[in-house]
């Protein structure tokens, strides 16, 4: 029970959390401050405040250069390189909602990829609810791009790249070198995340990063980034991946947009056309069917599975 509670609380965390980076990057673009400059700041801030945890336990980030490389390339990959793409497709008018659906594509490249690496199949019926919830993708993004104030059609591949990206990251982020703990692996990939949004604003605006003015709204969506989105999404993020596994761990993002969806409705306004309710309804069933295939295959592996994830 205290196992099943633990990998509840961290399959909920992660669905909210992750969610919420969807929301604060559109808090993000409302605010006025060029976003890749904010996002900048949000990752050093974050990463700083890593530091100091680290530094009231008393320990020291690790010298070992081989480590901080894995870390460092796993976050331009599952930090920055993910966020990047869904930040420019919400500037380009890509709705939250949609954004966070097309993301949700990730978990076909994942089972893919795993499934050509390591052998880890999901099986037909797994397949069938990721194609399920790919096709809501489409219904969703096909709605969206009727809208009143729609992107031109190529911002939303950006979220195509994202989930690329973060399918990559998934992968290193399973290597956990020794020595390294959950928040100094966060301090790392935030530290990547940081530098690569930094590049990205200086190319955009021909100058570096600008400092946060001291206005209300710009510190919300900061505060917001940080604490919910940074620490809690990629922490719950890491943790799921020593649970559970890359490919549970990937088609738990199924269950994002729906949660996105309303919690831009109520707190933006919104508005969810029935492309987008029938979209999300779709990923829902497809989210079903592809946990269950996960869960039994899991089971039938028996404890060594949760063992080989939690060591991963």
């Amino acid at each position: 029970m205290p196992v099943l509670s633990s990998s509840l609380f961290v399959s909920i965390g992660l669905v909210l959390c992750w969610s919420s980076g969807f929301i604060g990057t559109q808090m993000a673009a409302d605010a006025r401050l060029e976003s890749l400059a904010l996002f900048c700041w949000r990752f050093i801030l974050a990463a700083s405040l890593c530091l100091m945890l680290l530094l009231a336990r008393r320990r020291r980030p690790t010298r070992e250069p081989g480590a901080v490389a894995l870390e460092l390339a796993a976050g331009s990959l599952n930090v920055g390189g993910f966020l990047l793409g869904v930040v420019l497709a919400i500037d380009l008018g890509v709705s939250a909602g949609v954004t966070a659906l097309v993301t949700a594509l990730q978990p076909l490249l994942a089972a893919l990829v795993m499934s050509r690496l390591h052998g880890e199949r999901i099986g037909a019926v797994g397949w069938l609810g990721s194609l399920l919830a790919a096709a809501g993708v489409s219904v969703a993004v096909g709605g969206d791009m009727q809208g009143l104030v729609a992107a031109p059609w190529w911002a939303y591949l950006l979220p195509v790249l994202s989930a690329a990206s973060l399918t990559a990251g998934s992968l290193l982020s399973t290597y956990r070198p020794a020595g390294l703990g959950l928040v100094e692996r966060l301090m790392w990939q935030l530290l990547a995340a940081a530098a690569l949004f930094a590049l990205a604003s200086a190319l955009r605006t021909g100058h570096a990063p600008a400092l946060p003015r001291f206005e209300p709204d710009i510190w919300r969506a900061i505060a917001f980034l940080v604490l919910l989105s940074s620490f809690g999404g990629y922490g719950f993020y890491i943790a799921c991946l020593r649970q559970r596994g890359v490919t549970y761990t990937a088609v738990m993002f199924y269950l994002t947009p729906p949660c996105t969806m309303l919690w831009a409705a109520l707190q933006f306004g919104d508005g969810v056309d029935t492309a987008g309710w029938i979209g999300g309804g779709l990923a829902a069933l497809g989210v079903m069917l592809a946990l269950r295939v996960v869960g039994q295959r899991r089971e039938d592996a028996g404890p060594g599975a949760s063992a080989d994830a939690a060591a991963g």
